[in-house]
């Protein structure tokens, strides 16, 4: 019997469980381990998922990315698919959803949500603590998806290494220099700087 959003119970996945559940996926579906990850081409080429531009879904549903209840077809906010600008942006939202598509595929089966605007009904109707569960949970598994802890210490310690050749000892850097740091990790990951921010501060790798 499907389930009433309203009494819809978020699955228990902690932090740990979601990077793993990520490095188990990069390892199946992106096993030469090339940076950046190409999310787009896993999503459509390996787990067959069709590729659907909906034009004002930012707007409408206020998201970039979702996954249709079919669990084969990705709808895209078509501005951001077309424009270059968001590239980033919308390899994060697809990356999210994948994480939705690992870790929640049996949870959201109970839930009817065929078409958009039943998935931003359901988005509406379901408790706040249980969606925002969801939420990080897909957060988590998109960032270590896209951004390797391997990869990230040595991307992190290159931007360190250039620091401290422009004078500033790796010692006295502080919080007021951390967007400085976090941008040739994003331009190598091709993520925004803030995600390269989240992720040092999730890994323990800042502060220093």
């Amino acid at each position: 019997m499907p389930t009433a959003p309203r009494s819809f119970k978020a699955p228990f996945i902690d932090q740990q469980q979601c990077w793993n559940a990520a490095e188990t996926f990069r390892l199946q579906y992106w096993p030469s381990a090339d940076i950046p990850v190409d999310v787009l081409a896993i999503a459509e080429f390996d787990l067959d998922l069709g590729i659907r531009t909906v034009t004002g879904l930012k707007q409408e549903a206020d998201t970039d990315a979702l996954l249709l209840s079919d669990w084969k077809t990705l709808v895209v906010d078509q501005q951001q698919y077309m424009d270059p600008r968001f590239n980033n942006r919308l390899r994060f939202s697809i990356a999210h959803e994948l994480g939705h598509y690992v870790l929640h595929k049996s949870v959201f089966e109970t839930i009817p949500r065929g078409s958009i605007e039943e998935w931003i009904s359901l988005m509406k109707d379901m408790p706040d603590k249980e969606y925002s569960f969801l939420e990080y949970h897909a957060y988590e598994f998109a960032g270590r998806l896209l951004v390797p802890l391997n990869e990230l210490k040595m991307e992190f310690e290159k931007a360190l290494v250039e620091v401290e050749q422009s004078g500033i000892s790796r010692r006295k850097l502080s919080d007021a220099h951390l967007s400085y740091l976090c941008n040739p990790p994003a331009k190598r990951f091709a993520v925004s700087p803030d995600v390269i921010e989240r992720r040092l501060g999730r890994e323990k790798l800042w502060p220093l």
